[in-house]
């Protein structure tokens, strides 16, 4: 599956510079990054402008956004259309930093996946944005998360818990899942989502 955000080494290294330099530019409103922990992400579609900007040769990944990708505002129109603003996107990049399989939604759609759960669903990770729940995931998890949104609408920081269910990948296979479903970070309605394969084989 295609990056769809890329470190400050990676941009200073396309940019020609140290990556020091390239994080100071995002530190000061050159460059559009958003912090994940200790570190900042360069969306795709703000990587493609700035080299766009200096007349520097995009690389072959971005090369490939550049000319197929017809969605580069997709996430932020999809926020903005949903009432969500920027500091609520960044607490949705937590999914970046889980190694398992992970994503965040609502009980209606999915907000964001790392590049595992997108691995595991054959997904790239703007195409998953927007996409009804019901459709990567059996009734029974979709019901649960329902449920959860009903019992906890004045108590998001409640703790996890956790149930098996199927996910479903793109090519409509299903895969056997134990998923943890945890509150997210006092946003209501917002459910964090880690999977784990019930065995080792993918989709």
């Amino acid at each position: 599956m295609e990056k769809t955000l890329f470190s400050t080494t990676e941009m200073a290294a396309w940019l020609g510079v140290f990556h020091t330099t390239a994080r100071r530019w995002i530190e000061q409103g050159k460059i559009k990054g958003i912090r994940v922990g200790r570190n900042y992400k360069i969306p795709i579609e703000e990587a493609v402008r700035v080299l766009n900007h200096y007349e520097i040769p995009l690389p072959e990944c971005l090369q490939r956004y550049e000319a197929n990708n017809g969605n580069s505002t997709k996430q932020f129109r999809f926020f903005a259309q949903k009432g969500m603003n920027s500091s609520i996107l960044k607490k949705l990049l937590v999914v970046e930093e889980i190694e398992d399989p992970a994503l965040a939604c609502t009980p209606k759609a999915v907000l964001g996946a790392n590049r595992a759960l997108c691995d595991l669903l054959g997904y790239s990770q703007l195409g998953l944005i927007g996409v009804d729940v019901a459709s990567v995931m059996d009734k029974r998890a979709v019901d649960r998360l329902a449920g959860l949104a009903y019992t906890r609408p004045g108590m998001p920081a409640q703790g996890a818990t956790d149930y098996e269910a199927d996910l479903i990948g793109q090519d409509g296979n299903m895969k056997r899942s134990r998923i943890t479903v945890g509150s997210l970070d006092h946003i209501k309605g917002v459910f964090l989502l880690v999977v784990k394969p019930i065995n080792g084989d993918r989709i």
